[in-house]
């Protein structure tokens, strides 16, 4: 009887779990955006929260090293410099009278370019009223 084969299961049953198609949430939040993350990748939700915390910390960490970091199909973000200005005249358009306008330093500001695709499909997008 050793050499009786034993029968294996058929294929229909041992089907793996299909993926239920996870759902945009309504508002974009912190939280939703989590919720959503941990139920696409069926991971909990303290996971995906570390996940996307991680994500935006090397974003940071990049963007403070002075590159250009890109953020997918969406864009690239980076730090500018605004160079400075000099010290004018102006005018007041109330009163009209004369005043000074001080000198500013140069400044570093946080700039965000969008990807020309993205550019594209947001023609397409619907706008809520």
């Amino acid at each position: 009887m050793a050499s009786e084969k034993i029968k294996a299961a058929p294929k229909s049953a041992v089907k793996p779990a299909a993926k239920a198609k996870v759902k945009y949430p309504e508002k974009f939040t912190a939280q939703t955006i989590i919720n959503y993350v941990s139920e696409k990748h069926e991971i909990p939700k303290a996971k995906a929260k570390e996940m996307i915390e991680d994500l935006f910390d090397v974003i940071n960490a990049g963007v403070m090293k002075g590159e250009r970091v890109p953020m997918g199909k969406l864009g690239k973000v980076y730090v500018k410099v605004r160079p400075a200005t000099k010290a004018r005249m102006g005018r007041n358009p109330i009163t009209g009278e004369d005043i000074k306008i001080a000198a500013k330093k140069a400044t570093k500001v946080p700039k965000f370019t969008f990807s020309k695709a993205y550019k594209e499909a947001a023609l397409a997008a619907k706008i809520k009223k």
